[in-house]
């Protein structure tokens, strides 16, 4: 006797049993191809509301595997009390066997994207099962724990700091198992927002990675130059007009960059199995705190009827993986055309309604004058858990940097030396109450 007869035999003398491992097993999972059959046969009857004891098996299936029902429910010793453990361990050997297959698959794979590819296979390798249900009381000791976590925790950030002091206060940070929509017209500003954000997170220890799906990882290591360093970012093109001084900030910068705990993947077009194959990789051999995905219509679709019925699949397959890894995920997003210039709201989410329904958060920047571009709001249109709002920001993209600042008017900016580097004027700062830098 071994386990898998063990769970199939206790699933035929037992009806609970087999409810116990349903949520923890497919029929793929057994290695003997009989077990297979069988399994298969228990769950199309269990899913039909009919019985599957094995004298009703053996009368749906004569040729065979009837019979081999009725050894196994006949033999003694049958342990339904333990035939969950018997299932976890079916489930564990056949992530083994898959992880062998896809070993054999690896060696023969070739193309542009051996490393998608393998990471896809891998990923096609999990566990199967999707969880169980339990009574209140589970998540209730749960809930209780985490609680008193906070309570024992010195700071009020129950989630990963976002940087913007307000952005902050209203949302406790960046959730765990939370899908983070942020969306603006081209140019505005999202992609250095959310590099501010990671920066800042990996700053507080926290893993993060960044799937740009747009700009090569270099673009994106530029960019992080230019806002650690706080030097013109124009100047990474034209490095000529540096003086010492920048070239000193940059190496510092460059010092602390590489021992951020930051991480860039810069495939292109990536598919939603390929990203949460290399997500879940990156998740179980080294830990992962924070994903960005910049963006949102640059992923591979499904195959589907229509593109917006392809993009809801992804906008759901993302939030699962948010869920499933229980990270904060980041979704860059562009606005549609309708209402352009006015006050964003969700119905301007590009491409498909699916991300307002499926996002935890929704925020949009804003120019709400364009001929004043370093002006920004930033609205917080949605928050399932929380209150919305508006936060003013001031857009240095010199230094792909924003801060907060009060509604009226914006920190000044002055140079301090020709083309690199510069500094807010602190005694304009002040007289205006620029808020935080």
């Amino acid at each position: 006797m071994n386990v898998e007869t063990a769970v199939l035999g206790a699933c035929l003398c037992d009806a609970q049993a087999y409810w116990r491992v349903d949520d923890l097993l497919v029929a793929s999972d057994f290695g003997d191809v009989r077990h297979q059959r069988l399994f298969a046969a228990i769950t199309d009857a269990a899913r039909d509301s009919r019985p599957f004891d094995a004298i009703t098996i053996g009368d749906d299936n004569p040729h065979g595997l009837g019979q081999y029902a009725i050894e196994l429910a006949s033999s003694d010793g049958w342990r339904v009390a333990n035939v969950r453990a018997y299932a976890e361990m079916v489930a564990a050997a056949a992530v083994t066997r898959r992880i062998r297959l896809a070993g054999q698959q690896i060696a023969r794979l070739d193309g542009p994207d051996v490393l998608g590819q393998a990471q896809q296979l891998l990923g096609a390798c999990l566990p199967r099962h999707i969880g169980e249900v339990k009574h209140v009381r589970d998540y209730l000791r749960a809930s209780v724990a985490e609680l008193q976590r906070r309570v024992d925790s010195d700071s009020a950030m129950t989630g990963i700091p976002t940087g913007i002091p307000s952005l902050d206060d209203m949302t406790c940070g960046y959730q765990p198992g939370d899908l983070i929509v942020i969306a603006a017209r081209p140019s505005v500003g999202k992609t250095a927002f959310t590099i501010q954000s990671l920066v800042n997170a990996s700053r507080h220890g926290k893993r993060t990675l960044l799937f740009s799906l747009e700009m090569t990882g270099v673009k994106i290591v530029d960019r992080i130059q230019a806002h650690i360093a706080q030097v013109n970012a124009a100047g990474m093109k034209r490095p000529s007009l540096f003086d010492n001084a920048d070239f000193g900030a940059l190496m510092n910068a460059a010092s602390e960059i590489a021992e951020l705990p930051l991480y860039i993947d810069q495939t292109p077009a990536l598919t939603l199995e390929a990203l949460g194959a290399r997500a879940r990789q990156m998740a179980s051999t080294q830990g992962l705190d924070l994903i960005a995905i910049d963006y949102f219509t640059l992923m591979t679709p499904p195959k589907a009827q229509t593109r917006n019925d392809a993009l809801t699949i992804v906008s759901a397959g993302l939030k699962t993986l948010a869920k499933e890894l229980n990270v904060p995920l980041i979704l860059l997003s562009q606005l549609n055309r309708e209402g352009e210039g006015t006050r964003p709201g969700l119905k301007n989410l590009r491409d498909t309604g699916a991300l307002e329904q499926d996002a935890d958060v929704v925020m949009f920047i804003h120019r709400p004058d364009a001929d004043r571009r370093d002006r920004l709001v930033l609205i917080v249109e949605k928050q399932r858990d929380g209150e919305t709002g508006d936060i003013h920001l001031h857009a240095n993209y010199r230094h792909q940097r924003f801060t907060e600042t009060k509604a009226v008017e914006p920190p000044t900016y002055t140079e301090t030396r020709g083309f690199g580097r510069g500094r807010f004027n602190s005694s304009q700062q002040a007289k205006r109450g620029a808020g935080n830098t």
